[in-house]
C-alpha cells in the first residue's frame, strides 16, 4: 500500500515539475509575443459580450500547440503509471480510463472543429471537458444563424446542453 502512495506522489510530484516547467516556459514566451485574446465573447446563454484586444494571426495556432502539450504531459504522465509494475489494479483501471476519456475529447474536438470549417468558418478552436465546451472561431461576429448552427453541431458531438456551451469569436 505504501508503495502505491509513494509511486502516485512520485507522479503527482511529476507533473507538478511539468506544469511549473510549461508555465515558466509560456511565461517567458509571453513576455516575447503575447497572444492575442479573443476579440469578442458571445455567450450561447444570451449573456452579454464582452469586448476584449485585437488580432488572432496566431491564436488558433498557438491554442493548438498549447492544448497538444498539455495533452501530452497529461497522456505521459498516464503512461508512466499504466506502464509502472508495481501499480495495483485499481490505479491501473482508473489511469487507463483516464486516457480513454483524454482520446476521446481529442476525437471530439478534432470532429467539431472539421465540421465548423466544412460549414464555412474560416477557422475553429475547440476545447472540450465533460459539463464544458469552449469554441472559439474565427470571425469578426457571429450571426444568430451562425451561433445556432455552431450549437447544434456541438450538442449533437458532444451530448452537452447549449448551456454548457460557449461561443467566441476572435480575429
Amino acid at each position: 500500500m505504501k508503495k502505491k502512495y509513494g509511486v502516485l506522489v512520485g507522479i503527482v510530484a511529476f507533473l507538478a515539475l511539468v506544469v511549473f516547467i510549461n508555465a515558466k516556459i509560456n511565461q517567458a514566451q509571453e513576455s516575447k509575443t503575447p497572444l492575442p485574446t479573443p476579440t469578442i465573447m458571445i455567450e450561447a446563454a444570451n449573456e452579454p459580450t464582452l469586448a476584449q484586444g485585437a488580432g488572432a494571426e496566431d491564436y488558433f495556432e498557438s491554442l493548438r500547440i498549447n492544448r497538444q502539450s498539455t495533452r501530452d504531459t497529461e497522456l505521459e504522465v498516464l503512461d508512466a503509471i499504466i506502464l509502472h509494475e508495481q501499480v495495483d489494479e485499481e490505479t491501473l483501471t482508473d489511469a487507463q480510463q483516464q486516457k480513454l476519456a483524454i482520446v476521446d475529447n481529442m476525437e471530439k474536438e478534432f470532429t467539431i472543429e472539421a465540421l465548423l470549417i466544412a460549414k464555412g468558418f474560416e477557422d475553429v478552436a475547440v476545447i472540450f471537458h465533460p459539463g464544458a465546451v469552449n469554441v472559439i472561431i474565427k470571425a469578426n461576429e457571429l450571426t444568430e444563424q451562425q451561433v445556432a448552427q455552431v450549437l447544434d453541431i456541438v450538442c449533437r458531438e458532444t451530448g452537452e446542453s447549449a448551456t454548457n456551451i460557449k461561443v467566441s469569436t476572435s480575429k
